[in-house]
């Protein structure tokens, strides 16, 4: 059986790994205390990021953000700058979606 879930050892704190990896998609988890944050980068994809604890600010494009919340997802379009900073501490789900 292919494993699908990679770099994830049990009971191990980590602050980002990439667990799926493909020709597809890409899914990123990400852990970091208020005021970490991920700077701003381009994508060809379009990227969901599903919220998982805390609070943090997707900012996007030059002067665009969003607040997101435990439980709240958000869509972010191919083909723009976008980064995220840490209102609280953080634990958040970053899928990036390859379009055929």
């Amino acid at each position: 059986m292919q494993e699908l879930i990679k770099n994830v050892e049990k009971g191990k704190a980590i602050a980002s790994k990439a667990l799926i990896d493909n020709e597809h998609t890409e899914n990123r988890f990400f852990s970091f205390p208020k005021g970490g944050s991920i700077s701003k980068e381009c994508y060809e994809m379009e990227t969901p990021f599903v919220m998982l604890e805390g609070s943090a600010e997707i900012v996007y494009n030059k002067d665009d953000e969003k607040v997101i919340n435990r439980g709240d997802i958000i869509a972010v379009e191919s083909d723009i700058e976008y980064g995220v900073e840490a209102l609280s501490d953080v634990k958040l789900f970053n899928i990036l979606v390859k379009a055929d």
